[in-house]
This record gives C-alpha cells, sequence and structure tokens, in this order.
C-alpha cells in the first residue's frame, strides 16, 4: 500500500457512502492503516481483518482463534465490539484476493462469518479471482451464500465460483465503473499530443521481460520525439516503491521526462488529452483512460496479466501485446485518435452504477 488502482476504487466507495449517507460512520480496514489514514478523509482505519486473515494462514481456525472469550488478546476484544455494532460490511473490488495473494482469501471467510455472527449484511463487489485454482475455488465457494451480493469483474473469476455455487454470484465488471470518472481524470485540450507511461514488472520471474519491456518504450519514445519534438512525455508512478524502477532506468537516458508522483496524482487527479498517446502495463490506467474514451497499447508478460487485460476488452478499444509473442509497430499507433467507446460500454456502466445504488440507495439487495 498505496496502489493507486485498488485505493482509487475505496476512495470512491467511500464518497459514494458519504452522497448516500453523510452521516455515515465509515471504518476502512486496510492492511497498513498509517498509509490509509493519509489517503482517505474522515474515516477510521483499522488492520482488524487484514491482521487475523494472516494470522489464520491457509489453515488456521476461526471458530478455535474465536471460541474461548478468557483466551482473547486485546484487539480481538475491541474488534468483536466494534462488529457487534456496526450495520454492514463490504470486500471492496480489486485483484488482492487469488492464489498469488497468500491468506488474503480469507478476508471472504471473515466478514461471512462476522456477517451471520452478528445480523448485519455483506457485500463482495468487482473482485478479480484468478488466478484462482479449484483447490482455492473450493475454499470461497461454502462463504458466498452469507452474501447479499457477491460480484465479480472477469469472466475467469466467475466461472471459476459459479460451476460450484451457481447463480449466487455476478459477473459485471470493475467497480471503477461505480463512481464518477470525474474523481479521478479530467479530460483537456492541448495544442500538443503528449505521450503517457505507466509501467512495471511485478511478477516478472526473468530479465528478459524487463529487457523486452525497456526495448518497447524506448523504441516509442525515440518514434514520438522525432514526430512530436514539442511535446512532453509522462511517467505515472501507481505504486510507491515499485514503479520507481524503470522511472530510474528510462530517466537516466530521457531526461526530459517528467514523473508524475503517485501523491498529485491523487491529490490532483489524472490531467489528459484526447491527443495524448498512453503506454501501460497496469490494469487501472487502462482503466481510466478506456472511461474517458481514450485508447492505447498494454503490455503484459504472464497468464495474470493476460486474463487481467483479456478482461477490459468489452469496455476498452486498447491494444494489448504480449512481450515475448508479438512485436509492435508504431507508425500506425502514432496517428491522430479519435475518442470511442466500445458498444458495451455503456451497459457495464448502468449496471455497475445501479450495482452501488442497490446496496447504498434506496434499493438495498
Amino acid at each position: 500500500m498505496p496502489n493507486f488502482g485498488d485505493d482509487m476504487l475505496t476512495r470512491g466507495w467511500i464518497n459514494t457512502i458519504r452522497r448516500y449517507h453523510p452521516n455515515a460512520i465509515i471504518y476502512v480496514d486496510a492492511a497498513d492503516p498509517v498509509v490509509a489514514a493519509s489517503l482517505f478523509e474522515d474515516v477510521i482505519c483499522v488492520n482488524y481483518l487484514w491482521l487475523l486473515s494472516q494470522a489464520l494462514g491457509h489453515d488456521g481456525s476461526l471458530e478455535e482463534k474465536l471460541s474461548d472469550k478468557y483466551m482473547l488478546p486485546s484487539r480481538e476484544r475491541l474488534m468483536q465490539i466494534l462488529f457487534a455494532q456496526i450495520d454492514s460490511m463490504h470486500l471492496l473490488g480489486g485483484g488482492y484476493i487469488n492464489d498469488l495473494s497468500g491468506a488474503n482469501w480469507r478476508l471472504i471467510e471473515l466478514i461471512a462469518y462476522f456477517s451471520k455472527k452478528n445480523n448485519f449484511p455483506c457485500y463482495a463487489t468487482g473482485l478479480g479471482l484468478e488466478p484462482l485454482s479449484s483447490e482455492s475455488a473450493a475454499k470461497i465457494a461454502p462463504f458466498v451464500s452469507q452474501y447479499a451480493l457477491f460480484d465479480v469483474r472477469d469472466e475467469a473469476s466467475y466461472n471459476a465460483l459459479n460451476s460450484l455455487v451457481p447463480d449466487l454470484v455476478s459477473y459485471i465488471g470493475d467497480d471503477y465503473f461505480c463512481f464518477p470518472f470525474s474523481e479521478t481524470a479530467i479530460l483537456h485540450k492541448t495544442k500538443y499530443p503528449a505521450l503517457r507511461l505507466c509501467l512495471h514488472n511485478e511478477l516478472s520471474v526473468d530479465n528478459s521481460s524487463k529487457d523486452s519491456l525497456i526495448g518497447i518504450i524506448e523504441e516509442a519514445i525515440a518514434k514520438f520525439s522525432t514526430l512530436y519534438p514539442e511535446s512532453p512525455i509522462y511517467f505515472y508512478e501507481f505504486r510507491p516503491g515499485s514503479d520507481g524502477f524503470f522511472w530510474k532506468e528510462i530517466s537516466e537516458k530521457y531526461p526530459n521526462i517528467q514523473m508524475i508522483f503517485f501523491e498529485e496524482a491523487w491529490k490532483k487527479r489524472i490531467h489528459v488529452s484526447n491527443n495524448d498517446y498512453f503506454i501501460s502495463t497496469r490494469f487501472h490506467f487502462q482503466l481510466i483512460m478506456s472511461s474517458l474514451g481514450l485508447r492505447g497499447i498494454s503490455l503484459y508478460w504472464n497468464d495474470y496479466y493476460k486474463n487481467k487485460f483479456s478482461s477490459l476488452t468489452p469496455v476498452s478499444d486498447w491494444v494489448s501485446v504480449d512481450l515475448h509473442q508479438e512485436t509492435l509497430v508504431f507508425d500506425d499507433f502514432f496517428k491522430p485518435q479519435k475518442i470511442n467507446f466500445t458498444p458495451q460500454f455503456n451497459y457495464v456502466l448502468k449496471k455497475k452504477r445501479l450495482l452501488a445504488s442497490r446496496i447504498y440507495g434506496l434499493g438495498k439487495p
């Protein structure tokens, strides 16, 4: 933490709750409550569920952990007192529960457990669960029925669970569609186009992916700079401590590139033009730009990211490229483009806005 994509979804849900329930007391259970408190205003940040999920690991028994009230540490006592007073729990969208994320899947179980124990509704929306083995899906499936709404963002996640708990899971799309896009990004008119990069190499197992990515980016920068010598180039930091890897390497060779740090994008929003060009390895950067009708190129190097970008195909006019299997020709890419939305974009937008209204508006499920 932070991760711009997942955290913007949290901010979106906080703003949504505030619109419907201005006086609500909101608790954000986060992996790092100190960082969370710096991002979200007028909420109480804790890490009860996150720490408990890690303490349980894959095999720990929740019932045994909480069975003897005389043996409970103060943290668990405070947690249970709080959970006896709340009105609902909401497991927010993102890609942090899957086979690559350790015991995070226990969050699904924990929320279902406390929902049943304290008789409040719980919701899960926009979850990206892939990769999810059949064994992992079988662990999650028994808890889905406790949720008043259990929604995933991609077809693979839906198929993995729907085969085990038919008709209890919905598949619409990412939670970003639940919120006004202007909370995150603003479209301007500019004289010159800009090249905007958002890059990382997480889950890359060897240097070949890094070398291929650097080669493609250098080719893109060279081509763009030749065509538009007066135009700026920007690099977006979506995950501090991770994205700086490519920034250091690229900025040494191209010192004119400007870094948009996480804090600036978070506080001032992302400002772009319909003249701009975009290259990214981040899921939510692509989705943000697609929500403005802007096209770009997404680069991936394994099945995990291939699935993530493929899930955006219905709502995004971007081209996805496998670093190890495909080549890029930038002559066609760096041409004027028109704002364009896919045929299914508005359908997903409408369905997700209705979902947000169902949970926190008058028509609760």
